[in-house]
């Protein structure tokens, strides 16, 4: 048997108006931390991609369709790597994550004409 409300019991519609806040707030306050394990997840992806290829030696040559990483996977790992290390120099990003640095270099370029990257020393950074 329950106790009848009494005048110090919140209403419910104000009960569930302190969860939504405290979730909102919560969430808020992990964003940065989710955001990272993204740009985490593009590394390990771009990284095991490229170790997957050097790894597992084959007798016949491989064709383009298995070495080759998905449509802006390549950009996408670089610009993660950028946004953790602002002023990595491509050099860095090829050896971090084991990309070919001729492809890394063309993607920066690439990246800094269209304006995604700006220069920052010997290396690069995203704007703003």
């Amino acid at each position: 048997m329950t106790a009848p409300p009494s005048a110090d019991d919140p209403a419910p519609g104000a009960v569930v108006d302190e969860v939504v806040q405290t979730v909102t707030a919560r969430l808020a306050e992990l964003q940065p931390y989710l955001d990272e394990a993204e740009r985490l997840r593009a590394i390990l992806a771009a990284s095991g991609a490229a170790q997957g290829s050097d790894a597992t030696p084959s007798a016949a040559p491989a064709s383009s369709a298995t070495t080759r990483r998905g449509q802006g996977a390549n950009k996408s790992a670089i610009l993660a790597l950028i946004a953790e290390r602002p002023g990595v120099t491509a050099a860095d990003i090829a050896r971090t994550s084991g990309m070919k640095r001729t492809v890394v270099a063309s993607t920066v370029s690439r990246l800094k004409r269209t304006g995604e990257l700006v220069a920052e020393g010997r290396g690069v950074r995203l704007p703003g």
